[in-house]
C-alpha cells in the first residue's frame, strides 16, 4: 500500500487502540465499514478571459475570480460519478482546482488518485489539484476495511468564439407596467426592485441586504453599490458614499469636476474586480445630465477599498465624451447597465442593448448579445448573476434569460 494510505491505516490503529482502552465509563469511539462520498464543494476558480486594453486597444488575458460554491457538483451514487451538470464558464482554469469542502457518510477519509499511477493522495481543502481529466476519488470507511471509488469529472465551456442566446422563462402581468425599478444582484439571486432600494452588504448579518430610502436620510435617490460602498445622490445635489455596510451614514464622495455634471436621471451603475490591482473595484455611472441633451453622462471610479467602516482610496473622475467619438451611449429616458463577460452591456428605453469593451468610453450595438427580435415593452432592465446568465425583465412583465452556449 501506498505511504499515504498506510498513514491512514495507522491514525485508524491509533483511534481503535483509544477505544480499546476506555472502560464501559468513557465515551466509546465507533468504526463503520460503509461509506460514501455525500457532498462535494468547489473553492475559488481562476478563469483568464481576452479583453480589450483601453490603453493600447491590444488584445490581452485577464485573470478572474469565480465563487466555485456557486457551481453546484451532482453525485450519482449508483454510477458512482460526481460532475457538474452545467458548465463552468469559459476559460476557467481546470488545472488548478480547490475542493473546499468533501463530505462523508460515517467519517470517511476522501483520497484522490494520482494521474500517473496508483499513488492516493490524502484530500486537502487548501490543495490546487488537476482537473482537466477526470480523476478518480476513493473513499475509505471509518474502520479501513471498505472503499469506495467515484469518478469525478468537471467541465467547462468549450466555445472558442462567443456564442449566447435568449430564452424567455415567463411572462407576469404582475410585472407590467414600470417605470422605473431595476434588476440588482444579490447573493446567488436577482431581485426586482423599485429604483429607490439599493443592495449592499452588512457586515452584521454577513449578507447582502435591500436598503431603502427614506426620509431620516440626506438623500433623493439610491444609485448602486459595490460590497464595499453603497453610493446615492444628495439632497444637496452632491454624490454621497456609505461604507457602514448598513447605508445609514453618509457622506459627501469626492469629485475631480463640478457635481453640475453630475447624472440626475435616467441614473444607472455598475462595478467589478479591477483585476490589475488587487482589492480595488471599477465603479461606473452613467445618465442624463443637463450638460449634455444629446449622450448619457459618463463618471468612473477607481476604488480602493479598506475594512468595512473606512473611506475607500479613490475619486469620481468625470469622462466628458469626446467629439471625435462617434459611438458614445445616447442619452435615454431610463438606461440599465451591468458587467458581464468583460463587458459592459447597456439597455434602456429605445430596446437596443449596447456593448462597451473600453470600460464605458465607446458603446456599439451588439450582435452578439442583440435582444431578442420578439421581446415586448418599451424598456428593459438588466443584471448579471454568479452564474454566468443574464436577466432581462420588460415593462410589459417578460422574464428573459441569456446564456453563453
Amino acid at each position: 500500500m501506498k505511504r499515504f494510505f498506510k498513514l491512514f491505516c495507522m491514525m485508524l490503529l491509533v483511534l481503535t487502540g483509544l477505544a480499546s482502552c476506555l472502560n464501559d465509563n468513557d465515551t466509546s469511539v465507533d468504526t463503520y465499514s460503509d461509506t460514501a462520498i455525500t457532498a462535494v464543494t468547489l473553492g475559488t476558480l481562476n478563469r483568464y478571459t481576452h479583453t480589450i486594453s483601453s490603453n493600447t486597444g491590444n488584445d490581452t488575458i485577464v485573470r478572474s475570480t469565480l465563487t466555485g460554491s456557486t457551481y453546484k457538483l451532482t453525485i450519482d451514487q449508483l454510477g458512482r460519478k460526481i460532475f457538474n451538470r452545467d458548465s463552468l464558464p469559459l476559460g476557467t482554469d481546470l488545472k488548478h482546482v480547490v475542493l473546499s469542502a468533501v463530505s462523508t457518510k460515517n467519517n470517511g477519509v476522501a483520497f484522490i488518485k494520482s494521474l500517473i499511477s496508483d499513488t492516493l493522495f490524502y484530500i486537502n481543502t487548501t490543495d490546487s489539484l488537476d482537473f482537466s481529466q477526470p480523476r478518480t476519488i476513493r473513499v475509505f470507511s471509518s474502520n479501513g476495511n471498505e472503499y469506495r471509488d467515484y469518478t469525478m469529472t468537471l467541465s467547462a465551456s468549450a466555445t472558442t468564439g462567443i456564442t449566447f442566446g435568449w430564452q424567455l422563462v415567463m411572462k407576469d402581468d404582475d410585472l407590467a407596467g414600470w417605470t422605473d425599478k431595476h434588476l440588482v444582484t444579490i447573493g446567488d439571486s436577482v431581485y426586482f426592485v423599485d429604483r429607490d432600494y439599493i443592495s449592499v452588504y452588512s457586515p452584521a448579518q454577513q449578507r447582502r441586504v435591500l436598503v431603502k430610502a427614506s426620509d431620516e436620510m440626506p438623500i433623493t435617490q439610491l444609485i448602486g453599490a459595490t460590497d464595499h460602498e453603497a453610493f446615492a445622490l444628495g439632497i444637496d445635489g452632491r454624490l454621497k458614499v456609505s461604507t457602514d455596510g448598513e447605508g445609514e451614514v453618509w457622506r459627501d464622495d469626492e469629485l475631480d469636476d463640478s457635481p453640475t455634471l453630475l447624472p440626475t436621471e435616467a441614473i444607472a451603475m455598475t462595478s467589478w474586480k479591477y483585476a490589475p490591482a488587487d482589492s480595488m473595484d471599477y465603479v461606473l455611472l452613467i445618465g442624463n445630465s443637463a450638460a449634455d441633451d444629446t449622450n448619457a453622462v459618463l463618471w468612473r471610479k477607481l476604488s480602493r477599498y479598506h475594512d468595512y467602516g473606512q473611506p475607500a482610496d479613490g475619486k469620481w473622475v468625470y469622462m466628458p465624451v469626446d467629439g471625435n467619438n462617434p459611438y458614445a451611449l445616447p442619452r435615454q429616458d431610463y438606461l440599465s447597465i451591468t458587467y458581464y463577460n468583460n463587458n459592459v452591456l447597456a439597455v434602456g428605453s429605445n430596446m437596443k442593448l449596447y456593448q462597451s469593451r473600453d470600460q464605458g468610453i465607446t458603446w456599439k450595438t451588439s450582435s452578439t448579445y442583440a435582444l431578442p427580435s420578439q421581446i415586448g415593452g418599451t424598456r428593459a432592465t438588466i443584471a448579471a448573476d454568479k452564474l454566468e446568465r443574464l436577466w432581462l425583465v420588460t415593462d410589459n412583465g417578460e422574464v428573459w434569460m441569456g446564456t453563453l452556449r
